[in-house]
């Protein structure tokens, strides 16, 4: 069971399978040309960020579906669900913390500049999820103010997860995965809207 005395367990745990997925992709993005081994390393970061992309889309789904089953209410009436909603969304900021790191060296040798004034919107919604978690923990209290963030915060997000989606699958690809992802998200949030109007 998850509770909040093993969260650096499962922190480390995220960080271990963050650190799997580089190292794989390290691997599968290693060439060999004239018997000498050279990595392509804005290679290795994109495809690093889209996999700790996707890890985070399902964390984020995972929550938006628990929101969904029970209630932001209910998960807060009890200590169990609500160091399970805790541990969650701690572990998506941990992974998108990574995510990030993985996209800043991305964009680094690439030589391309990451432009907050161009991007306002995703510098916000990073500053969100990271604020998130230290907010929950500090204040247990569920009340109508923090129930509205929450949610909207979850919408906010998802969006940005199902915009990443939908550009692979305008680039003309199959992108099978995509597809679904923004499927399951979009299901998902709609779950959770038709849960916060039952419960008010």
């Amino acid at each position: 069971m998850l509770t909040e005395y093993k969260m650096p367990i499962l922190i480390a745990i995220i960080l271990c399978f963050e650190g799997m997925i580089y190292l794989w992709t390290a691997w599968t993005a290693t060439f060999r040309e004239s018997n000498f081994f050279f990595v392509a390393h804005e290679l290795i970061f994109e495809k690093c960020a889209r996999l700790s992309g996707r890890v985070s889309a399902t964390v984020n789904l995972i929550v938006l579906v628990m929101i969904g089953c029970f209630g932001l209410k209910q998960i807060y009436l009890a200590n169990t669900t609500l160091n399970i909603f805790l541990i969650l969304v701690t572990l998506f900021a941990v992974n998108h913390l990574i995510h990030f790191f993985y996209v800043y060296q991305n964009f680094k040798h690439r030589i391309m500049v990451l432009k907050i004034a161009e991007n306002k919107h995703g510098f916000i919604t990073y500053m969100c999820i990271l604020l998130l978690p230290i907010i929950l923990w500090s204040y247990k209290e569920l009340s109508v103010v923090l129930y509205s963030c929450i949610v909207l915060h979850l919408f906010n997000v998802s969006y940005i997860i199902i915009e990443t989606f939908l550009i692979k699958v305008k680039q003309g690809q199959r992108a099978y995965h995509n597809r679904l992802g923004i499927l399951l998200t979009t299901a998902a949030c709609i779950f959770v809207l038709c849960r916060f109007i039952l419960e008010y």
